[in-house]
């Protein structure tokens, strides 16, 4: 299963989320703590908004197909940007001579001009017999813009399929709205083609100024007798966050600092620390919402009900 890191609020720097800390997402890329089962060795992707640089609006991207912890100019880039939101993914696939290690197929996805990007940590199960009727879902304009074989690109264009208009900044409910509509839709659609295979879904969601985040399943707990993800996806699908102002180490801990009303918030597949005191697991069938808007953050943690 893949892991992400999303975070939203002041500048931080990218290399305390990607290495500093004893559970780092590069380390999580080849030894997850909650996920002892699985490697995640097929490549890397982030899109980091850095309001110093020259277009604040449009993210950062960046995605090798190779193991993050080995990579120098992404270590020498995590010690120069300090982004005000990120979405960080590593992928990990099954051990599947179907499975396609590609650029094209890794996260987060951004098609050119459309300020939503999204990343996923789960997989559909029998997709390949979703797909039509998901695509039908799909508007055109974005249906030919799918470059991958993963099922998350179409989960991707099907979220966008979603909002009124895919090329302009959504609000934070709006955007919530779509996250949930989508679930929703291939909801039916497993259950048009009785699909009923447990499947996780966490998404993330990110515009630069708001960051979704949802930790849900389909069918959870149901799997075939001689299921070969049964050891993998037994355990419900984690979700974690924190809040606060800074995320700083302190006395050689790595924790969110600040008094008052927090102004930043990281979401994470697993804790970055090995110490989880400092950070809450969100509840399953859950959907977090947060929107900075002037330094303020503003965040709410609702049910899904699918």
């Amino acid at each position: 299963m893949c892991r992400v890191v999303g975070y939203l609020g002041r500048p931080i720097a990218l290399s305390s989320i990607l290495y500093a800390t004893d559970s780092s997402l590069v380390r999580q890329a080849y030894s997850p703590r909650m996920m002892a089962t699985y490697l995640n060795l097929a490549g890397f992707g982030i899109a980091a908004w850095d309001p110093g640089s020259f277009t604040p609006d449009k993210p950062f991207t960046y995605k090798v197909t190779t193991l993050p912890v080995f990579d120098r100019n992404l270590r020498s880039l995590a010690e120069k940007i300090a982004p005000s939101c990120l979405l960080a993914h590593v992928r990990g696939v099954t051990d599947s001579e179907d499975e396609v290690i590609s650029e094209q197929n890794l996260h987060p996805f951004r098609y050119r001009d459309v300020p939503v990007t999204l990343a996923h940590n789960g997989h559909l199960r029998e997709f390949a017999r979703m797909k039509h009727d998901v695509v039908a879902r799909v508007r055109p304009e974005l249906a030919r813009r799918v470059e991958g074989t993963t099922d998350s690109e179409w989960i991707y264009a099907l979220l966008l399929s979603q909002l009124r208009d895919p090329f302009s900044l959504p609000s934070a409910t709006e955007l919530a709205d779509a996250t949930v509509s989508t679930l929703s839709i291939l909801s039916d659609v497993r259950a048009r083609h009785g699909i009923d295979t447990s499947s996780p879904a966490n998404l993330f969601v990110c515009t630069g100024r708001t960051l979704i985040a949802t930790r849900f399943s389909y069918d959870y707990g149901w799997y075939p007798d001689d299921d070969y993800m049964l050891e993998t996806d037994l355990p419900y699908v984690s979700l974690w966050y924190t809040f606060g102002d800074d995320y700083l180490e302190v006395d050689g801990e790595w924790v969110m600092v600040g008094d008052g009303p927090p102004s930043s918030v990281m979401i994470a597949s697993e804790p970055l620390t090995t110490d989880t005191s400092t950070w809450l697991e969100a509840p399953e069938y859950s959907i977090l919402t947060a929107s900075l808007d002037n330094g303020t953050l503003r965040s709410e943690i609702a049910d899904l009900e699918i």
